[in-house]
């Protein structure tokens, strides 16, 4: 038993970010939030409450600005939980706040879903495609994307009217012919 609470205490040490998360998976606190809330939760909701006490103090000041940098974008993240249909029970996209927060996700594994999670699964995109993504790029491609297929159907129609021109004086002609 002290072999094993000395283990804890090491491994408690090794946190990158202290939480008030306990023993519940960030699953099951998603799927307990999504309940009591009556709509889908994005990750960075999820995260965000891990970070706060019962109290409403945050855990420690790094928790603080951490938090802080979550809210920057969780009405953004929130819009897309409630605007997209969302395949897992938390919202997750590369480019979400915690994406911005934390960085790339490490192979095999996505933050503040919980456990068996793979990328593509939560991503719905191949790893390497997640991982040499370039934070905020995927909105400006999708963004560009749209701009450029909106442009190709500006020329498309302008072909189109002067086909139709072209064809209204062939006919005439042949009429008079």
């Amino acid at each position: 038993m002290k072999t094993q609470s000395a283990q804890n205490t090491r491994n408690r040490t090794k946190l990158k970010v202290s939480h008030a998360g306990g023993s519940k998976s960030n699953a099951r606190r998603g799927c307990q939030m999504e309940q009591k809330l009556g709509r889908p939760v994005c990750r960075s909701e999820v995260v965000l409450s891990t970070l706060l006490k019962k109290n409403g103090n945050y855990v420690n000041e790094e928790g603080k600005i951490l938090a802080d940098k979550i809210l920057e974008d969780l009405p953004e993240d929130q819009e897309h939980a409630a605007t997209l249909g969302v395949p897992l029970k938390i919202l997750a996209h590369p480019n979400d706040a915690i994406g911005k927060v934390y960085g790339v996700e490490h192979s095999g594994r996505v933050r503040g879903i919980g456990g068996n999670v793979c990328l593509s699964t939560a991503f719905g995109m191949p790893r390497h495609s997640i991982s040499h993504a370039n934070v905020g790029s995927f909105n400006n491609m999708s963004h560009q994307h749209v701009e450029d297929l909106e442009k190709h159907v500006e020329i498309l129609e302008e072909k189109l009217t002067g086909y139709e021109e072209t064809k209204e004086k062939f006919d005439e002609t042949k009429e008079k012919a």
